[in-house]
């Protein structure tokens, strides 16, 4: 008869059996190299400089399938008095790449709001709104935190080549 002390080694020992019965064999070299990658984290919450937000933007995105995400990204700033406001919704596809480490297209609309206020009483300031298509590729890793860095141009009233970079965390 086992001793009341024994029984929780007794536990332990049937416990450590049992896992080592249940374990998968070793891989080999080659096994491990061919295994499917873990899916990347769905959401990603960034801040971007020089990007789709123009100056600086905040973003999020959603990982619909491993090669589709659907996001925006939102800005608001000063610069000499006149006030930007930027809305620039996407959708990325993944052509190449695997896992965490990715090459990305981004394709969508941006809207830009400008307004200048009025320093005197005399003239009521000036607003207006403005739309434009974006294209975007470039490279991203996303593994709790996500990093993108991308080439983009802005097509609207006039053609403006881009460079941006993401830096943020996904959930």
């Amino acid at each position: 008869m086992l001793k009341p002390v024994g029984l929780p080694l007794a536990f332990l020992v049937l416990c450590a059996v049992g896992r080592a019965a249940n374990a998968e064999p070793p891989r080999t070299a080659v096994e491990a190299q061919h295994a499917a990658p873990a899916r990347p984290p769905r959401h990603a919450v960034y801040v971007e400089l020089l990007g789709k937000g123009g100056l600086w933007g905040v973003g999020y995105d959603y990982q619909v399938k491993p090669w589709l995400a659907l996001g925006a990204v939102g800005s608001y700033y000063v610069i000499g008095g006149d006030h930007y406001m930027t809305l620039s919704p996407y959708v990325s596809a993944y052509p190449v790449g695997r896992g965490n480490k990715r090459w990305f297209v981004q394709l969508g609309p941006q809207m830009v709001r400008h307004e200048t206020p009025s320093p005197v009483p005399e003239w009521m300031g000036m607003t207006s709104t403005g739309f434009s298509g974006e294209l975007s590729t470039g490279f991203e890793y996303r593994n709790h935190v996500l990093v993108r860095a991308y080439a983009m141009v802005s097509i609207g009233e006039h053609v403006v080549p881009w460079m941006g970079v993401s830096i943020g965390w996904s959930l």
